[in-house]
């Protein structure tokens, strides 16, 4: 699959949406729409959580990236201090914390293709 267009709906997810009289198209973006981490971080027991509990379940299962680990690890004892801290606007901060790790990990991917990039004109 290389694009949202070649999303194939099994049989299954098709009955279910069938019985209970649901279009795919909602039941899909209801999924989407719930994706907050750290709203799940701050609040792990929302009931709106299990978009979030599938999201971190999938990390765990399909990065082989050691260095996303790495990442995380470093995310994760950021947000510890922030939840220590007590503060009101934990949430707000969680968000501002995951916003400069998807800046950082965006960057540096620029930076490996930029950098790969120049190493084929040099040759």
């Amino acid at each position: 699959m290389n694009n949202l267009k070649d999303i194939k709906l099994t049989n299954e997810f098709k009955q279910f949406c069938d019985i209970f009289n649901f279009t795919p198209e909602k039941v899909i973006q209801d999924f989407v729409d719930k994706v907050d981490i750290a709203q799940y971080m701050c609040f792990p027991m929302d009931p709106d959580r299990w978009a979030n509990l599938f999201m971190m379940e999938y990390l765990i299962k399909y990065t082989e990236s050691e260095n996303a680990l790495k990442g995380y690890l470093q995310f994760g004892e950021k947000w510890v201090e922030i939840m220590r801290s007590g503060d009101k606007n934990a949430v707000e901060k969680t968000k501002k914390l995951l916003e400069n790790w998807h800046k950082a990990v965006l960057e540096e991917r620029i930076n490996k293709i930029m950098n790969a990039d120049e190493g084929k004109l040099e040759e």
